[in-house]
């Protein structure tokens, strides 16, 4: 099936690539819930802990630690599949690395609204995987 699009309309974007989160559950995870339910569990409190800290970061101008943050975040969510949170934080990442803080900010703030989608995906998959342990 082929999808056309007219000028001014846009696709949706799935927050999580799912070939890259099935192949962490096979790679690393083994399929086994309990690793998998670790691993998510994981991810979304440090994410969580990432995007709090990056705001403090750019506030205090610290853009030696702003930088390791949104790398550590641009990293953690390529390996969930988290492509578009990705990109946001590397482009992070970068702006931090020149000392650019213009522009820092919303990026931030589309990070977060990302992460909330992301996090939204997760929350189903940790559902699905924790029926299957309890299969």
């Amino acid at each position: 099936m082929e999808l056309h699009l007219t000028e001014g309309h846009s696709v949706p974007h799935s927050p999580i690539e799912y070939t890259v989160l099935y192949a962490l559950a096979e790679d690393v995870a083994d399929h086994d819930p309990e690793i998998m339910l670790e691993l998510i569990d994981i991810f979304v409190n440090d994410s969580t802990d990432h995007l709090r800290k990056m705001s403090t970061e750019i506030e205090s101008q610290e853009f030696r630690t702003l930088e390791i943050s949104a790398h550590s975040l641009k990293s953690s969510s390529a390996t969930f599949g988290a492509l578009a949170l990705s990109e946001l934080s590397g482009q992070i990442e970068r702006m931090a690395r020149s000392k650019t803080p213009n522009g820092i900010a919303p990026l931030l703030e589309s990070a977060r609204a990302e992460f909330k989608l992301v996090a939204a995906v997760l929350a189903t998959e940790r559902k699905r995987w924790v029926e299957a342990t309890e299969e």
